[in-house]
C-alpha cells in the first residue's frame, strides 16, 4: 500500500470515476453535452463544471489515456487505486447532501 497513489477526490470528480468505470468512456455522452440521463449521471454541476473537473482528474492521475494504436481517439480508464477512493468520497458526499435536505433523494 505504501507505492498505492494517495488521490483527493470533489464529490464531482468521483462521481464522474464511478460513471466512466460504470458505463465505460464515451466522448460523445460527455462532450460537448452531459447525457446525464443516458448514463444515471445524477450531479446537477453545469456542463462546464463537469468538463473542468475532467482536466483535473487527468492532472492528477485518476484518468489515464489508452490507445491501441497511433493516431486512434484515445480512451480513458480509471487510474487503478482511484476508484476506491472515489467511491468511498461519493458516497459520503451523496450521505452528507441527502442529510442537509440539499438534494432530493427521489
Amino acid at each position: 500500500m505504501a507505492d498505492a497513489p494517495h488521490f483527493d477526490f470533489s464529490v464531482l470528480e468521483s462521481e464522474i470515476l464511478v460513471t466512466i468505470d460504470y458505463v465505460g468512456w464515451y466522448a460523445y455522452l460527455w462532450f460537448p453535452i452531459v447525457y446525464r440521463e443516458v448514463m444515471n449521471f445524477g450531479s446537477d454541476a453545469p456542463d462546464e463544471e463537469v468538463h473542468a473537473a475532467f482536466s483535473t482528474l487527468v492532472k492528477k492521475g485518476a484518468l489515464l489515456m489508452t490507445q491501441e494504436r497511433c493516431g486512434e481517439i484515445p480512451a480513458w480508464n480509471v487510474a487503478p487505486g482511484a476508484l476506491e477512493i472515489a467511491k468511498e468520497t461519493w458516497s459520503l458526499g451523496t450521505d452528507l447532501r441527502t442529510r442537509e435536505h440539499l438534494s432530493d433523494p427521489e
